[in-house]
């Protein structure tokens, strides 16, 4: 193992700042998911696989009932009252053995892409076993214990607050590099957050895209921050609409402005369907007879912006020229594009690679695609498919209409929600691996406990102070306000 001082640092950094809003780990794992391109090591054993920081604190909160007294126990009761909890027991079960048999029972029967030792780039080549078998997997099982772990624990002593907290600072995090790396670009500074790239895989980020800096805040490429800050977005802008929040509605604002301005596709092609979506739910509430002031601003912003854009081409008809471009370029002309052609390549042959190995696949890292759906088929089969995506039905149930719930509890369970499924949107779009990322991991855990503690207590939080944004009072410490009273 090879560390990297300014992974370690960085993990530093985010563990300290998760300490002081009220949990090293808990707040930790969220925003350490902002840091996408930072690793604390490489491991040559792996093939110069570098795990990001995320995987401390993960690692760190999977220990840490064991270490604990009566932590065992404890984890026990939770597990068993938690709905999904067999569902990942076999999904790591699975993904584990089938990484390790697979790559063998079907070596050299079907190709695989790949990326090359010497130069990086993806080639094709005949299915063998691969130290990705290895990483990948040890990714999704840390992944999916995460998951377990987290909707043992997270409904009991305020903990649900605490991990809100931890999304909040991701949000921050997502919206602060990305801002960082914008502006110095545009001061002609270049990559200035070159030193906390430190994973071993290929970067782009010092580059333009028709005339347009790429933004790739604290990520290793335009697309991978486009993802993240549109996943951040959602969670802003669907926690701000329910609880009326100026401050996060300012934070979804300058991530929609970044997610703009970041020259993604994927990020657009994200904003376009959660656009359709919003419209959707909003017409639908309108036909239900319940007009909501959220979806009335977010109409009235729509149009004010909308005759903005119209009165500068009246103007100006030239305005826009090199946004046109950058449109056709990212959007209109990207199906003719060579990347495309070569993404769809990939797709085509790991469908078939799915079919070849009779729906079996070919196991977890042992090949790549550009489709999360297609990838995971092609890599875990129809078994890991559905096992995925029956933890994925989480996500889509809502909440009963006809019965009280805490205003802030439920803007949670609805915040990750839909940040669990922008997550899987972009990986749709995007995702080269069988893995559907910690983020989703994380959100699936947060939607089930919080829809446990909501369904089992309207109208109650488990832990109150834990709402405030200040860190939480130090234990034998009194609040500012029970000090005030006393010394009145």
């Amino acid at each position: 193992m090879i560390p990297s001082l300014a992974g370690i640092l960085a993990c530093i950094a985010v563990a300290l700042a998760g300490r002081l809003w009220g949990s090293a780990t808990l707040v930790g794992l969220p925003a350490a998911l902002a840091f996408g391109a930072t690793a604390f090591a490489t491991l040559p054993a792996l093939g110069g696989s570098s795990p990001q920081i995320y995987t401390i604190f993960a690692m760190s909160l999977v220990v840490a009932p064991f270490l604990r007294p009566g932590g065992i126990a404890t984890l026990a009761s939770g597990v068993r009252r938690t709905p999904v909890s067999l569902v990942l027991v076999v999904m790591i079960v699975h993904a584990s053995a089938t990484a390790m048999i697979l790559p063998r029972l079907f070596a050299g029967e079907t190709s695989v892409f790949v990326p090359s030792r010497q130069t990086g780039e993806i080639m094709e080549t005949v299915l063998a076993p691969v130290s990705g078998n290895i990483s990948q997997t040890a990714y999704f099982v840390l992944g999916a214990l995460t998951c377990l772990v987290l909707c043992a624990t997270l409904p009991t002593g305020g903990r649900l607050a605490l991990i809100r907290r931890g999304l909040m600072l991701w949000a921050i995090l997502n919206a602060g590099l990305g801002a960082i790396d914008l502006l110095a670009k545009l001061g002609g500074a270049g990559d200035v957050l070159e030193f906390i790239r430190t994973a071993s895989y290929a970067m782009a980020t010092d580059v333009e895209h028709a005339g347009f800096f790429r933004i790739a805040g604290g990520h290793s490429e335009a697309s991978a921050f486009g993802s993240a800050i549109f996943a951040s977005m959602v969670f802003c802008m669907t926690w701000a609409r329910m609880t009326g929040d100026r401050r996060v509605g300012l934070l979804a604002a300058a991530s929609l402005g970044l997610l703009l301005l970041s020259t993604s596709t994927t990020a657009y092609a994200c904003l376009a369907i959660y656009g359709a979506g919003l419209a959707g739910l909003a017409l639908l509430n309108l036909l239900r007879g319940r007009v909501r002031k959220a979806d009335l601003a977010l109409l009235y912003a729509v149009l004010a912006g909308a005759a903005i854009v119209l009165a500068i081409h009246l103007y100006n008809n030239n305005a826009f020229d090199a946004v046109r471009k950058l449109l056709d370029a990212a959007i209109f002309n990207k199906a003719s594009s060579s990347s495309a052609a070569e993404r769809g390549y990939w797709n085509m042959r790991s469908f078939e690679t799915f079919l070849e190995t009779g729906g079996l696949g070919v196991g977890m890292g042992s090949s790549r695609a550009s489709n999360w759906l297609i990838a995971a088929l092609s890599q875990t089969g129809a078994v890991g498919v559905a096992l995925q995506l029956l933890l994925a039905l989480a996500l889509l149930r809502p909440l009963p209409q006809n019965r009280p719930h805490d205003p802030q509890l439920r803007a949670l369970h609805e915040a990750a929600r839909a940040t669990g499924l922008a997550s899987i949107t972009a990986m749709m779009l995007n995702g080269s691996s069988a893995d559907p990322g910690m983020l989703f991991f994380i959100c699936v855990a947060v939607t089930l406990s919080s829809r446990r503690v909501l369904l089992a207590q309207p109208g109650a939080w488990p832990t109150p102070r834990a709402l405030s944004w200040r860190p939480p009072v130090p234990p034998g410490q009194l609040p500012p306000t029970q000090l005030a009273h006393d010394h009145g």
